[in-house]
């Protein structure tokens, strides 16, 4: 049940910030929800689950802007190629995404912890 509720809220959150930019740069017609839907279980998925459970808030708030960019980099230039000419974007455009995203990210993590009780580990060098 904790996993649904902080899949929706990220979703959410996503969403959120995805019709913003979109607007913010003129990126029209695309289907916000499907981009955020795509961002948000890739993220879960990585920067959330396992990067933040083993290196922190940083390591993963910094993974997340770099997931985010190119997954949605990515995402739409396969998923719009009839509308290459609207779906595309710069990946400059999808990093500045990615920060908006990631600042996000920082207290959602602070979220995460709190919700699944996991801190990160500092993982020493054997000597």
């Amino acid at each position: 049940m904790k996993q649904a509720m902080l899949l929706l809220v990220k979703f959410v959150a996503v969403w959120l910030v995805l019709a913003v930019m979109f607007g913010v740069l003129g990126i029209v017609f695309q289907p916000v929800w499907l981009y955020a839907a795509i961002l948000t279980v890739v993220a879960y998925l990585i920067g959330d689950l396992a990067i933040l459970r083993m290196y922190g808030n940083t390591v993963a708030v910094i993974a997340d802007i770099l997931l985010a960019a190119v997954t949605l980099w990515v995402a739409m230039a396969l998923l719009n190629p009839a509308r290459a000419q609207v779906a595309t974007i710069s990946f400059g455009e999808a990093l500045l995404i990615g920060v908006v995203i990631g600042i996000v990210e920082i207290f959602y993590h602070m979220f995460v912890a709190s919700q699944l009780h996991f801190h990160h580990h500092h993982h020493e060098p054997a000597h």
